[in-house]
């Protein structure tokens, strides 16, 4: 930061927060909660997808819901009792109490959106270049917007972080998440009993699967309304990366094949795999899933969250396995914390600097807790 810059008051400031997902809500609703004025840029138009369906609704996303007043974290979570191993052939290995509480990525992100104003949220202006000195970012139409804080909530692809660290690259893990939700009304009676208020796992050779219900596409929480998110991992041959992640335009991707993207060899493999390696209920379940997707497993770190005045967060600055169920959490603490801190300090740079201490060191373990969590489950550790 310049001299000027190094003694700038932390009131008041105006905010440009690029990438208008989960992680740039969150942040948005907590800076304009605390008195900023923030202006969130998404490059995509329109309403944005689900990428990733189910979501484990951790204590820190419930809180944030409720904290803002967004909404009532009960009115669009599931909630399970027990954690449940299943045998091979669908016998319950073990069973063991556990309350857990579940959600949809859309279902948040539906409230989220509800929560932040329209006039400050703008889609369809994708951020093509941050000057972190100034605060300016620019715009893919060349027009550009100066700030006294720039936020990059992009996601694992962040423009501004291959901008930033050019030589931070994606860590691509040897196996692969295959992935579906089903409506619980399309599911057959045997596997709606197997999942009913249970977190329910198999492990076999090179492979975890595990189910929950989530909410239904209308957010609907209750018996009948709800889907079933199902997530495998499972390991890859010397060949099967190009393979699956070659969509079925014929357009090879690095991070995943969206719902309904899969090509028909690579979805009738899978299908047959699972009916020969998976216990009957979980087969039944991806038998009945209409489009399923797959995505890439990978590690990400930065070393730093911070460049002059502008931040990394959520998944922009690390991306854990997705095994630490953190990632939406980590988000919203980084959301959280940014504002606390920036409420802590009179000066930005004092502020920045302890945001990013804090933050910095939390991505970096959850991200190495993310490599043994994922490497003990699959019996990749050696």
């Amino acid at each position: 930061m310049s001299p000027d810059d190094t003694t700038r008051s932390t009131d008041d400031l105006t905010v440009t927060v690029s990438g208008g997902s989960m992680g740039g809500l969150f942040t948005g609703i907590a800076l304009d909660r605390a008195g900023h004025d923030v202006v969130v840029f998404e490059q995509s138009t329109g309403e944005l997808r689900s990428r990733g369906g189910g979501i484990v609704a951790q204590r820190s996303v419930r809180r944030f819901l409720a904290d803002h007043d967004v909404a009532d974290p009960s009115g669009l979570t599931t909630t399970t009792s027990e954690r449940r191993f299943l045998t091979a052939d669908g016998d319950v290995r073990t069973a063991t109490p556990d309350s857990m509480a579940f959600t949809s990525w859309d279902a948040v992100y539906r409230r989220l959106r509800d929560a932040f104003p329209d006039g400050r949220y703008h889609t369809g202006r994708r951020v093509d270049d941050v000057a972190p000195a100034t605060g300016t970012v620019t715009f893919a139409d060349g027009i550009e917007r100066a700030a006294d804080l720039v936020v990059a909530a992009e996601g694992g692809r962040s423009s501004t972080r291959a901008g930033l660290y050019p030589d931070v690259s994606p860590a691509f893990a040897d196996y692969v998440a295959w992935r579906g939700v089903v409506p619980e009304s399309d599911l057959p009676a045997a596997v709606v009993d197997t999942a009913a208020d249970r977190f329910t796992f198999y492990q076999g050779d090179g492979l975890l699967f595990l189910s929950y219900f989530i909410p239904g596409a209308d957010g609907g929480v209750e018996p009948g309304d709800r889907r079933l998110n199902w997530v495998w991992y499972d390991t890859l041959g010397e060949r099967d990366r190009g393979r699956i992640f070659t969509d079925a335009s014929g357009a090879e991707r690095r991070f995943g094949v969206p719902p309904g993207g899969l090509r028909d060899p690579v979805e009738r493999r899978r299908r047959d795999r699972a009916s020969t390696t998976l216990p009957p209920t979980f087969a039944a379940t991806v038998a009945a899933t209409d489009e399923p997707f797959v995505q890439a497993i990978y590690d990400l770190a930065v070393p730093s969250m911070v460049v002059d005045r502008a931040c990394l967060l959520g998944d922009a600055a690390f991306v854990a396995r997705p095994h630490t169920a953190a990632g939406t959490a980590k988000a919203a603490d980084d959301a959280v914390e940014l504002a606390a801190a920036l409420d802590d300090h009179d000066a930005l740079d004092a502020a920045l600097a302890a945001w990013d201490r804090e933050r910095t060191d939390a991505g970096s373990r959850l991200v190495e807790r993310g490599k043994r969590m994922g490497d003990d489950r699959l019996g990749l550790g050696g």
